[in-house]
């Protein structure tokens, strides 16, 4: 027979469990319009959209330009980019309106432009951004672009139904007929000098968004479920004085640790990291297709995943530590907003056929956040150090690759992947003389691009840092001085003016909690400028010029100034919650070289405040810890508080989100940032576990004379007995 507290639990569970469900049935109802509460009805929530294609040949009247010998075909390929924007003009849309027998004012148009020019000059401005928000709603839409090559239109129409979308289609061509007949007309232009549109092939359609509405339906189910259930959970342990959030308050376990352990999981974990700083997954992929797009890591990081599983499953000392901090709240609030944001926008993006963008991003953000929770639940206290000394020592190599790329432009990463990946895994080609279109050369190593590069070393730069300040020995200042000069040497070979503000924000936030312990390494600064040149010979001028006032006009720095203004009609018009996570696409819209303006667009400011709040929970969090000074979990808490910081550095200044190599590695780092934030100080070690720790607590003063003491100690012991 059960006690009645365990049946009490197991029934709150359950109820906590159904209201759940309902909830979230409720909700997927009423986001896929199966269930209406403006005004209520039930019934209804037709969310297909069909779209057709047209092909139209814009071609002289008699003979055909196929049929002439010489003919400036060039001519014709002007005007076919011109007709397409006539075609989307008001008075085309209204004959074009009248023969689908649609209202003018339910159409939609856009006119998309494939002249050469330079991509900054083709994004769209606010005005034209606005005027393209105000048609997205509508049911019925036209799209057309000319070929860059051939005087050919691609006319693209969308509508609720397949035969209303080929309609549309055909129209379009039929109103431009009809207006450049009466444009000829009225100017009296002979028949040999009109031109001749000429449709190749029958218009063709299909539904384009099979599948989005059970789509919508499960994602807003498991959100909507998922926040009643937490929701429920939480007020269900208030209401019995349980701690809403438990912090690890007791220290690791010394013994049986990486890499002096047989355990599986920090193995894999370990091996995970190798390729995150050694490996340019993100252009290793398959040689054959899947039904989804698999990179390396994508392929990696699940082994990863289920080693974790079955620790979990099999319990014991294998079991990961679920322990809850602030870290794993600012998380969970980014995750979770990232998600709603979705669900809110979901019918809109359905219009818009973004939808399966987004929902297929999704799972991108959750394979970041998987090493996060591995890191922070199955990575112990006692295994840190030895993880930011590996992380270190993987960033000390990827630095050297990077300055080797820079004196003999040979890319070592990309080269020994191809050659040591089995033939299944193909690596894209790399330039590495490639310039960008101010002429700085694109130094990567294994990122995808020179400023994902400079993250990933800005984030490691704190534990040599840190470990220099905390070091006993003049050896190992020594060495952690030069993995500084290495990673600080391999970021200004990139070029990049982030080199510079990166590790600016990690010396400030190290010199913020520890300023007189910083001060001691000033005399490193002198030996770091001389090795910088030495190992990256110009690359220190070459960067810190670009700070110069009459250099801060290069289209680098205009591109991001424009962006604010631009993005003003989708920023105003999805406020809250944005667009939707993975919805802003930069190929349709415009490259923003910013990770705010991309939370802020497709997150809305919800999203932007819990992107910054995820960040600064890390730097939040590990304040208390650093304060206390603690030589055993002080240093890594400092380390995980200046990554934090340098990632919302970068974050500024591209957006980093899209590029998993720097997320990865701050994700983990939070974790393990989480893993010794909160816990007691360790009583002082023998001296052999302090210098495997590398933290020996000296006396401050002179030191005791031992005879002396040992003396005093007898005479009190006869005094006593006699």
């Amino acid at each position: 027979m059960r006690p009645p507290e365990t049946r009490t639990q197991r029934r709150r569970l359950l109820a906590i469990l159904a209201i759940s469900a309902l909830v979230g049935l409720l909700a997927a109802a009423i986001n896929t319009g199966r269930i209406g509460l403006f005004p209520p009805h039930v019934g209804g929530g037709d969310m297909q959209v069909a779209a057709a294609t047209t092909h139209v040949f814009v071609d002289t009247a008699v003979p055909s330009v196929i049929h002439r010998g010489e003919y400036p075909v060039s001519a014709l390929i002007k005007r076919a980019e011109l007709l397409g924007r006539v075609m989307v003009s008001q008075s085309i849309v209204d004959r074009i309106a009248r023969r689908a027998h649609v209202p003018a004012r339910e159409i939609g148009v856009g006119a998309r432009s494939s002249a050469d020019v330079p991509l900054a000059l083709s994004e769209p401005g606010s005005e034209q951004r606005a005027s393209e928000i105000a048609g997205e709603g509508l049911p019925y839409r036209i799209e057309v672009q000319a070929r860059p090559d051939t005087p050919v239109l691609e006319v693209y129409t969308e509508a609720p139904s397949v035969a209303g979308a080929e309609a549309l289609g055909r129209a379009s061509v039929a109103g431009l007929e009809e207006y450049l007949a009466d444009v000829a007309d009225s100017e009296s232009l002979a028949a040999t000098d009109r031109v001749r549109l000429r449709t190749l092939g029958p218009t063709q359609g299909a539904v384009v968004n099979g599948g989005m509405p059970g789509a919508v339906a499960l994602v807003t189910f498991l959100v909507a479920a998922g926040l009643t259930w937490f929701g429920l959970t939480l007020l269900t342990r208030r209401r019995l004085g349980q701690p809403l959030i438990r912090e690890p308050r007791t220290p690791g376990r010394v013994g049986d640790d990486w890499p002096h352990t047989t355990r599986l999981l920090p193995w894999t974990f370990a091996g995970f990291l190798a390729v995150l700083w050694m490996l340019p997954f993100n252009d290793i992929e398959l040689t054959f297709q899947l039904p989804i797009d698999l990179k390396f890591d994508r392929l990696v990081l699940p082994f990863v995943v289920l080693t974790w599983a079955v620790g979990l499953l099999v319990g014991g000392r294998l079991a990961p530590r679920m322990k809850l901090t602030w870290i794993h709240a600012g998380v969970g609030a980014f995750v979770t907003v990232a998600f709603l944001s979705v669900v809110i926008g979901a019918r809109e993006l359905n219009r818009t056929l973004e939808l399966e963008g987004a929902i297929k991003q999704l799972p991108l953000l959750i394979a970041y956040v998987s090493l996060f929770i591995i890191a922070s639940t199955g990575i112990r206290a006692t295994e840190v150090r030895a993880f930011l000394k590996y992380t270190l020592g993987l960033a000390v190599i990827c630095a050297i690759g990077v300055l080797w790329e820079y004196r003999f432009k040979q890319n070592l990463f990309y080269e020994y992947s191809d050659t040591l990946l089995p033939g299944i895994f193909s690596v894209a080609p790399l330039d590495t003389s490639a310039v960008d279109n101010i002429g700085r050369r694109l130094v990567r190593g294994p990122a995808a691009l020179p400023l994902e590069a400079v993250a990933m070393l800005a984030m490691a730069l704190p534990i040599a840092l840190v470990s220099a300040l905390h070091a006993s020995r003049w050896r190992d200042r020594i060495l952690y001085g030069l993995a500084i000069c290495i990673l600080l040497s391999a970021a200004f070979a990139t070029y990049r003016k982030s080199a510079l503000l990166a590790p600016f924000s990690v010396i400030v936030t190290v010199a913020y909690f520890r300023r007189r312990e910083l001060l001691r390494l000033a005399p490193l600064a002198l030996v770091l400028l001389v090795l910088i040149h030495i190992l990256a010979p110009g690359a220190l001028g070459k960067t810190t010029t670009q700070f110069d006032p009459g250099a801060l006009g290069v289209t680098t720095v205009s591109d991001r100034a424009a962006d604010y203004d631009a993005v003003r009609p989708d920023m105003w018009s999805h406020l809250l919650f944005g667009r939707g996570w993975g919805s802003y696409d930069h190929f349709t819209y415009r490259i923003l070289d910013s990770e705010l303006l991309h939370r802020l667009l497709e997150m809305g400011v919800v999203g932007l405040i819990a992107f910054v709040g995820m960040v600064l929970s890390v730097l939040l969090s590990a304040r208390s810890t650093i304060a206390e000074r603690d030589p055993t979990w002080a240093p890594f808490a400092l380390v995980g508080a200046a990554a934090a910081v340098s990632f919302l550095m970068v974050a500024t200044l591209f957006d980093v989100l899209a590029f998993p190599h720097a997320t990865y590695i701050f994700l983990y780092m939070a974790g393990l940032t989480a893993v010794v934030i909160g816990r007691d100080r360790m009583p002082p070690a023998p001296p052999l576990l302090q210098r495997f720790h590398g933290a020996r607590e000296r006396p401050s003063g002179p030191a005791p004379d031992r005879r002396r003491r040992d003396g005093a100690s007898h005479r009190q012991e006869r005094v006593r007995r006699s």
